[in-house]
């Protein structure tokens, strides 16, 4: 049976996830629905196993899903569900548009590298630091660079044509606030697109076999996968050109062997075939699996614990003190984190950096972090009240998380979770310093937490009220004290829950039926 029409289905499968995967970071409209939404994070295997492990929800069942069908047959994932794995492909595809002679061909796998840096990210996962796996995890990476680099054009591009319609007085296309990323935050990603673009268009899936964490962990499961790619040698008539098409480069025609840990399940080979000499079937048995010397491994095991336990005592609490000093952005010494995170603990122990969260919100409150939580928590996003407040009735970032590093909250929930709590330095505000009236914080405030008190020669001035402010920044937002804030929000590192504020009394009722209400 011809095994051919396996690439046709991986190509159309894998376009039908790339396409909205990548829209779904550049959706500045809001025009995907929420299902989908949901839907396509959940198929991916590093969000999908994180919200199994956060919250046991059926959000993880996606990962299930990944690992049953890689046991039986091999790492699909990675050539059809996996969006980087599709951009890989383009770029590999455009090396060969270029230069019809350009052929694969056999290597030995990096499996020192590659799995030595899956159990060093395992390793300082589990001792609190995600810095590796979000430097390396293959949907974060693509939803970084997405958002960081092609957004903003779009961005531009939705501002532009809301301004041109709105001279002819249509409004069905309105802008969208448009902030430009940091130097940091536009710098890793493209230097990271660029790194990958480079090894897909020289080397195929060379990314996939030798740094990512999630190929990593497929390809030790496809080890003892049920049916995997082997040689008819009856049918084979060893012309080679399964090698050659090969883009994990994991065929040797010459021995007619295949590294099926390797294998990305492209079914190049299939289509290239021409006697039908591969097949699906049971693993052979002359083929020895590569393995490692014991001292190796010794080596690397020491070296996994010792880099771990750097990492995980690393000083995060200086380290951010000192950033938010030098960069004069805000006095805050304890970064918010965003509602349903439950606090700094949570959020950067689940956060896999895939900004998600920071493309949907609406203000542009959340903002890719560099070191507000120390080392291990960069990109992982931050409450960047500089560039907006939370709004008060905004859920999205909780529904859109795909591994539980933000739970879900109604809007009555939201109202009383206290992210932080806002300080007020009575010496920098302009009521004090230039004795004019001011008040925006008041004005902005939502739970009226911050409200004016008579101050002098008839003046009011803002005055806290700790137990009702829930850190949203919509009084730091506005203030007009430069270079740092009059008023500010100091983040708590574990939630907690706000008091209502006060009802106030209604107005009185009118009579309109009399003849002067007023």
């Amino acid at each position: 049976m011809s095994l051919r029409y396996l690439k046709t289905v991986r190509v159309v499968v894998a376009l039908a996830v790339f396409v909205p995967a990548t829209f779904l970071f550049l959706d500045v409209s809001e025009i995907l629905p929420l299902w989908l939404v949901k839907a396509l994070p959940a198929v991916q295997l590093v969000p999908s196993l994180f919200h199994l492990l956060e919250v046991f929800g059926w959000g993880g069942a996606g990962c299930i899903v990944v690992m049953l069908l890689t046991l039986a047959f091999g790492r699909v994932y990675c050539s059809t569900l996996c969006p980087l794995g599709t951009y890989q492909d383009v770029i590999s595809r455009l090396n060969r548009s270029r230069n019809s002679l350009r052929r694969f061909r056999f290597h030995r796998q990096h499996y020192l590298l590659h799995y030595g840096l899956l159990f060093l990210a395992t390793a300082l996962g589990i001792g609190g630091s995600l810095l590796l796996l979000n430097l390396l995890e293959p949907f974060a990476n693509f939803g970084r660079s997405t958002h960081a680099l092609v957004r903003p054009l779009v961005v531009l591009m939705n501002n532009g044509i809301a301004w041109i319609l709105e001279k002819f007085q249509v409004y069905q296309v309105y802008p969208v606030p448009f902030h430009l990323p940091s130097i940091v935050a536009f710098l890793v990603p493209l230097a990271f697109i660029a790194t990958v673009s480079v090894m897909a268009f020289r080397s195929g899936r060379l990314y996939c076999n030798t740094l990512c964490p999630a190929g990593a962990l497929l390809g030790l499961l496809s080890r003892v996968s049920l049916l995997r790619i082997v040689f008819d040698t009856k049918a084979c008539k060893d012309c080679g050109l399964c090698e050659k098409v090969c883009k994990a480069q994991c065929i040797d025609s010459g021995t007619m062997r295949v590294d099926f840990s390797a294998c990305v399940g492209c079914f190049n080979c299939f289509d290239a075939c021409p006697t039908e000499g591969l097949h699906f079937g049971r693993r052979q048995q002359h083929e020895p699996p590569p393995q490692m010397t014991d001292r190796r491994r010794r080596k690397l095991l020491r070296d996994v614990v010792g880099t771990a336990a750097i990492v995980a005592f690393l000083p995060g609490d200086t380290t951010r003190t000192a950033v938010a000093v030098a960069t004069g952005k805000t006095r805050a010494s304890v970064p918010a984190t965003p509602p349903g995170s439950q606090g700094i603990a949570h959020f950067t122990s689940a956060c896999t950096a895939c900004h998600l969260c920071v493309g949907v919100c609406p203000t542009q409150v959340l903002s890719p972090s560099f070191m507000e939580y120390g080392l291990g928590g960069i990109f992982q996003p931050h409450m960047d009240y500089s560039l907006g407040p939370c709004n008060y009735d905004c859920t999205l970032c909780g529904q859109i998380c795909p591994n539980g590093a933000i739970l879900p909250l109604t809007v009555e929930q939201k109202h009383v979770v206290q992210m932080g709590r806002a300080k007020f330095v009575r010496d920098d505000c302009i009521v004090t310093v230039k004795k004019t009236d001011c008040g925006a914080c008041s004005e902005h405030c939502p739970t009226k937490a911050v409200h004016m008190v008579p101050y002098e020669r008839g003046l009011v001035i803002p005055e806290v009220n700790e137990d009702i402010c829930i850190g949203c920044g919509a009084c730091e937002h506005p203030c007009p004290v430069t270079p740092r804030k009059a008023i500010y929000v100091e983040g708590n590192a574990v939630h907690r829950t706000a008091k209502l504020p006060e009802q106030q009394k209604p107005a009185p009722k009118v009579n309109v039926d009399a003849d002067f209400p007023f």
